[in-house]
C-alpha cells in the first residue's frame, strides 16, 4: 500500500480532523480515507444512526410511542411570556 504526506498543514486544521476522528471513533488514517476516496464504512461493525430502526415499529407501537411523547409537546406559555 502506498503513503502519503500532506505538507501545508496547519495546527487548527490537523486539530479539527484529530477532533472529528476522535468524535467518529476512528483513526485519523481511516478519517483521511474516507474523505478521499468518499467512502464511508461502519466502524467494526458499529452504527451511530437509527437507519437499521427505520420502518420496524407497528402501527400499534407507533402510535404508543406518539401517545407516550404526547406530553412533550404541550408548550408551558407562562414560561414563554
Amino acid at each position: 500500500m502506498a503513503a502519503i504526506s500532506v505538507r501545508g498543514l496547519g495546527d487548527d486544521q490537523l486539530r479539527q480532523l484529530k477532533d472529528q476522528a476522535h468524535h467518529q471513533g476512528i483513526s485519523l488514517n481511516r478519517l483521511a480515507l474516507s474523505r478521499l476516496t468518499g467512502e464511508q464504512h461502519p466502524v467494526d461493525g458499529l452504527h451511530r444512526d437509527l437507519e437499521d430502526l427505520a420502518g420496524t415499529w407497528s402501527e400499534e407501537e407507533g402510535n404508543a410511542f406518539k401517545a407516550a411523547i404526547a406530553p412533550l409537546e404541550q408548550v408551558d406559555l407562562e414560561l414563554w411570556s
